[in-house]
């Protein structure tokens, strides 16, 4: 909501999610919209949507990562957009790793 408004967003607009106590922040290109739900939440309505959770407090769209920050399977970031970079999380590198085909 905005105003008064509801506003859509396509969620192919989303360029990466995070968590913000019990709201959840949806990032796009333009500009951040704050969005009352969980984590867990969105990651059963996403699945399929073309966003990876990389972190328990965060997802990205694996198109836009532009840079893997760490070594080897030790990935501690992804960089998108401007140099923003986007913690990984230890129990989501593997899942990182074969969403990106990075070599192991």
């Amino acid at each position: 909501k905005k105003d008064e408004r509801s506003v859509f967003l396509r969620v192919s607009d989303i360029d990466w999610i995070e968590a913000a106590k019990d709201y959840v922040l949806l990032h796009t290109s333009t500009r951040s919209y704050l969005h009352r739900s969980t984590m867990s939440a969105l990651e059963a309505e996403l699945e399929g949507a073309g966003l990876l959770r990389v972190h328990r407090s965060a997802f990205i769209r694996a198109s836009r990562v532009r840079e893997v920050r760490g070594h080897g399977r030790a990935i501690t970031a992804l960089v998108i957009g401007d140099d923003l970079e986007v913690p990984v999380g230890s129990t989501t590198t593997l899942q990182v790793i074969e969403a990106l085909k990075l070599p192991s």
